[in-house]
């Protein structure tokens, strides 16, 4: 499929307000039967609520998400035949899945990728390289539980997230995603105005000398002699970079 096109607020680049096209990754009814329907439905201006209950399609971007609210019959016949075209002319969009009163409880969580294993969306570098938005499977901490994760990795500077505060998150939804899509534009735009390496960009390349101190004591502690590595070759091999090229491997085996 060929790349999506996003679009940008006019006073903040990192802000992405829609985009060229969205898939459907859920429907659903949402019925006057339903414990908190009442809670549900206040989200809706009064003029566009249906007594009757709502045919739901939660729509979705790499980086944004939209909400469009049809009748029943018209999702039902959708989820009948899901080759045909849904008609959002029928009913309307709304910005963004909701959250809120019973909302949370009544969307699953969901990943972009099948399992929630690969990469979202990437941009280039400006000086070379990209920044990859990815999800994986992972933990903050050793021996924590394993759980879905979303981050991006910067190909230019090298930088792990996970050392980071705030850009790794648990990946439940296309709120989390376009966080982290928002990170890594926020990222690029740092290096854009700042320069990488420069007083204030977010884009750094790791200090040489913080490798050769981490090498020395670990070959005092273990009695070797090992080399001082690059830190781009740390990251190829057991680094954000290596996972990234299992994930594009995983997402090619799929294909």
């Amino acid at each position: 499929m060929a790349a999506n096109t996003h679009y940008v607020s006019d006073t903040n680049p990192t802000h992405v307000t829609h985009a060229e096209w969205y898939r459907i990754s859920l429907t659903g009814i949402l019925t006057p039967q339903h414990e908190r329907f009442d809670a549900m439905q206040s989200i809706f201006p009064p003029e566009h609520r249906r007594l009757e209950g709502y045919g739901l399609a939660f729509l979705e971007s790499e980086e944004h998400s939209r909400l469009y609210v049809g009748s029943i019959e018209q999702i039902t016949a959708y989820d009948s035949d899901p080759s045909t075209r849904l008609d959002v002319s029928r009913g309307q969009t709304y910005d963004h899945w909701p959250h809120t009163d019973g909302w949370s409880e009544f969307i699953p969580d969901t990943t972009w990728n099948p399992d929630g294993r690969g990469v979202v969306t990437s941009f280039e570098h400006p000086e070379g390289g990209d920044v990859l938005v990815y999800e994986f499977h992972g933990s903050w901490l050793p021996g924590r539980p394993t759980r879905k994760l979303v981050t991006f990795h910067c190909t230019h500077c090298h930088a792990d997230t996970f050392y980071d505060s705030g850009k790794v998150q648990e990946n439940r939804g296309p709120q989390d995603r376009r966080w982290a899509a928002r990170l890594a534009r926020q990222h690029i735009r740092s290096a854009k105005q700042y320069g990488v390496g420069g007083q204030n960009s977010e884009c750094r390349k790791a200090d040489p000398s913080m490798m050769r101190i981490v090498t020395q004591v670990a070959n005092e502690v273990y009695g070797r002699t090992s080399p001082v590595p690059s830190f781009e070759s740390v990251c190829a091999t057991s680094g954000p970079c290596a996972t990234v090229r299992e994930l594009k491997a995983l997402q090619a085996a799929r294909a």
